[in-house]
């Protein structure tokens, strides 16, 4: 009983310092995945005779370069779709209360008996106010344009700290190679059992997530132009803006298409007005995504080491309520890791099997 206690405890101690540590551990955790996915190119530049460092900095700033000019490019889609979601808003609102002012359905007969009772309860109470006297009710602004802008500017700011990290962190790791594995392995311990076992443990997860990174690439590219093609042959405004966020969120299973769907769905009726228009859209996200999730994910993540769906819904679960949107681009990659940790050590093998795919 004393051990289960324990292991209780360590796990919300960890899951509190996680939380804590968000700040740190989150960029740190991008720019490894970063690391892994380009380390290849500057090991190929290595090859050709360009020392590390410069083939460092040409290759970052290749990055910096791309996604900036995508960015800039697409800043006039961005800028549309967030200047339509008022007017979508108010026409959802329209479309609603339009249905609603036809026929009082069992909601609104149910909240009608609710205010009914309610009037009820506070007369029998007694706090009726005296005839002649109106009832005041002060209520705070819902929307203050101060607050929004010192929050958005706040926001803002930490979000170009955090990208900033993320690049030197790469860049460090980068720069450093495989040196800072091989220090690990030195100080892992004495034995030389536990240094092959470390070294196996890295190599595994070098592999692992160097093939997820390589899939994700992949099946993202192909989803992005598949859908953005498709919804610009259907008529759909800003459809390269929805195929770049399609691939984007294409890394995160199961949500990622359900916002996807849902986002398109609002802004297909919103432009066409029928909802013959919206159920094509949404049948065409919906095969486009199904190919994604059905066919080449499983067909080129063949040799991936796998790990079963309930894992990972359940990680997906747990690193989005931890540590939000982008715990759940995370999730796949840190389960890939712990897996492969699990794996190798004695005690943990257990754990492992579960969370794999293999019966």
């Amino acid at each position: 009983m004393e051990t289960v206690c324990l292991v209780f405890l360590s796990l919300v101690a960890a899951v509190f310092l996680l939380n804590y540590a968000q700040a740190i551990l989150m960029p740190f955790i991008l720019a490894l995945l970063l690391f892994y996915a380009l380390d290849p190119i500057v090991s190929w530049f290595c090859r050709f005779g360009i020392p590390r460092i410069v083939g460092c900095l040409l290759l970052i700033g290749l990055v910096l370069g791309t996604c900036t000019a995508s960015i800039y490019l697409l800043r006039d889609e961005a800028a549309d779709i967030l200047r339509r979601v008022p007017e979508a808003v108010r026409k959802v609102q329209t479309t609603i209360e339009a249905r609603r002012n036809r026929s009082p359905g069992p909601i609104a007969k149910v909240q009608e008996a609710a205010g009914e009772l309610q009037k009820a309860a506070s007369e029998a109470a007694g706090n009726t106010p005296p005839q002649g006297v109106t009832r005041v009710q002060v209520e705070e602004p819902l929307f203050r344009v101060t607050n929004y802008l010192w929050s958005g500017s706040v926001s803002v700011a930490a979000f170009i700290g955090q990208a900033i990290t993320v690049v030197l962190l790469v860049f460090f790791l980068l720069a450093a190679g495989d040196l800072y594995k091989r220090k690990f392995v030195e100080v892992v311990g004495p034995r030389l059992s536990q240094k092959r076992l470390t070294v196996q443990i890295l190599n595994e997860i070098d592999e692992q997530i160097g093939r997820f990174l390589l899939v994700q690439i992949l099946t993202s590219v192909l989803i992005g132009t598949a859908l953005g093609m498709a919804l610009w042959l259907l008529g759909l405004k800003q459809a390269a803006m929805w195929g770049v966020l399609a691939g984007v969120l294409s890394s995160i299973p199961y949500f990622g298409a359900i916002i996807v769907i849902a986002a398109l769905t609002l802004v297909a009726f919103l432009q066409f007005g029928t909802w013959a228009m919206v159920a094509i859209v949404i049948s065409v996200t919906l095969f486009i995504t199904t190919i994604d999730g059905l066919l080449l994910k499983p067909i080129l993540a063949s040799r991936f080491s796998k790990i079963n769906p309930l894992a990972v819904f359940l990680g997906l679960l747990f690193w989005g309520w931890l540590w939000g949107a982008l715990g759940m681009l995370l999730a796949v990659p840190i389960m890939v890791a712990i897996k492969s940790v699990c794996d190798h050590i004695e005690g943990l093998q257990s754990f492992g099997h579960l969370m794999g795919e293999n019966k």
